[in-house]
Order: structure tokens, then sequence, then C-alpha cells
């Protein structure tokens, strides 16, 4: 089948992206083309034959997930040794990047200002990414049947075929409640590693918040970057053990302690130890 380049079809139809809805309407455009329902698992290999796109290559990359190599072709490099459920969110990616792509390519040479920054651009397209394999249309009421928490988590990762992480992050997009994602990992305090000298004694690892997503509904302050947990939590405890933790314990993230509903997972995260968690703040009517 001849190749069609997918993001100047939907362009070709429906004009320059304006609006961020714009790019979800793409999203939708894809699976529609290639026959596809909101049902998981998305079948990606679809849309590629539909648009004439030959599959993405895997490839020993070393700082990328994924590469358009050529959009006049269709071509894309995806990182062969992540795990395939990576693989999948960075095709997904690629495939919105191909929207962008079409979007340049009408602008060039004129003086049309950009509706997106460079990472405005990156995060979009993760975005869609997320809403090309878990619909929100079939995901949310799986989501509201399960209820939130790491067990539906791992369900709904095994099926639609992603990641864990990912599939949480998607989870906290749509949850209203008073929950967060939070990923730790042993770390120093920035000033303490730029400090470090080999002629002096080296600072202790502390466990510390790597990176973080809160739900609507989480109204308890910010979750600082670094910030350390105690030695004796729920959630070192996890880390030390290498077995997962449940329970209720106060934190503190800096203004004074939350009493939170945790569920700490440790995994592996690119060959480092981590611990995944979920904080579940009491409603307010109990």
């Amino acid at each position: 089948m001849q190749y069609r380049h997918p993001g100047q079809a939907f362009l070709s139809r429906h004009g320059l992206l304006q609006t961020e809805q714009d790019v979800f309407r793409y999203v939708e455009f894809l699976r529609q083309s290639a026959g596809l329902s909101d049902e998981p698992p998305i079948d990606l290999l679809r849309i590629y034959q539909e648009f004439g796109m030959p599959t993405p290559l895997r490839a020993p990359l070393a700082d990328q997930q994924g590469i358009l190599v050529d959009s006049d072709a269709g071509l894309i490099l995806i990182k062969e040794d992540d795990p395939l459920v990576r693989q999948r969110f960075t095709e997904g990616h690629e495939l919105m990047e191909l929207l962008f792509d079409a979007q340049e390519r009408l602008l060039q040479g004129t003086n049309t200002q950009r509706p997106w920054q460079a990472e405005q651009k990156e995060q979009l397209c993760d975005r869609g990414a997320a809403e090309l394999l878990m619909p929100t249309s079939s995901f949310l009421p799986q989501l509201r049947s399960l209820g939130f928490s790491l067990r539906t988590g791992q369900i709904l990762a095994n099926l639609y075929q992603t990641s864990l992480l990912a599939t949480l992050l998607r989870m906290v997009q749509h949850e209203s409640g008073a929950y967060a994602v939070v990923m730790w990992h042993r770390a120093l305090r920035r000033r303490e590693a730029e400090g470090c000298l080999p002629t002096k004694p080296q600072p202790k690892k502390k466990l510390r918040v790597w990176w973080r997503a809160k739900a609507q509904g989480w109204s308890s302050g910010f979750i600082p970057k670094n910030k350390s947990i105690r030695h004796d939590s729920l959630i070192a405890e996890a880390f030390h053990s290498g077995q997962p933790q449940t329970g209720t314990e106060a934190l503190d993230f800096g203004c004074g302690p939350l009493h939170c509903y945790v569920e700490a997972l440790p995994i592996q995260l690119g060959g480092k130890s981590c611990v995944l968690s979920l904080l579940h703040l009491p409603s307010p009517s109990r």
C-alpha cells in the first residue's frame, strides 16, 4: 500500500492545529481510519497498515526511546532494549510527532506563530500517546469500576499493554480524588552532590522524592522534589525489604504531617532500585 503521511492526511481534512483538543482529534482520526474501537489493547499495527507505514524498526538507541527518522517514508526507530510496553508508548509518541511534522511543513516560510513551544509539544506528544493507547472512553469506566489503587494500575496496565508508570499517570489525570503518585530513589541533596570532594567523607544517600504527580483532588500542598522520607516509614521498608507495603502513616512534605494510606511497591527502573508509592488522603467526611 502506498504511504500516506498521517499528519498531513489529518491536517488536509481538518486544517492547522489551533488548540490542544485538535491534537486529540488526531488521535481519534488515527483509530477511526484504521477501523479501531476504543477497546484495549489498541493494535498499532493496523494504523501502520492503514497509512502504508513500515512497522517501526528496533535499534540500539543510546539516549532516546524513539526517533522519527524519515517522515516522508514514515520510518520510525524504537529503542530495542526497552520493555515492550515502553516501546508501545514510544510508538504512540512518534505517531504524534508525525502530526507536528506536518504542521511545521505547512508553516515553513510563513510568519505564522507556532501554537506551542518545543517542551509543550513533547508533553502533547506524550498526552496524545496516552490517549491513543488508553482511550478515555474505555479507560475511565474501567477505573471507576475498579477503584483507585496500585492493584487497579496493574490490572489496567496488563489490559491496555502499557507500563505501570504510564497507567498510574493516566489514572491520576482522570481522578478527582485526593491521590498522589510518588517515585522515590536513593540520592543526595543537590547541595550535597555539588559539594562532594574525594578527600572528604561522602554524605549518606537518603530515600528521596524523584518525581510526583497529583490528582485534581490533592489539596494538601506541594510535594517537593528531593524531599527525604523517614527511615522507619513504609516506603523505606519497601525499599529495604524488597516487598510491597501498605498501611496508614504520617508523612511530612514540609507543611506538617499528612495522615495517608500508603501503597508502596519496590521496582527497578533503568537498573536503579526505586519505590513507587500511591498516597491516599482521607476524604473530609471521614
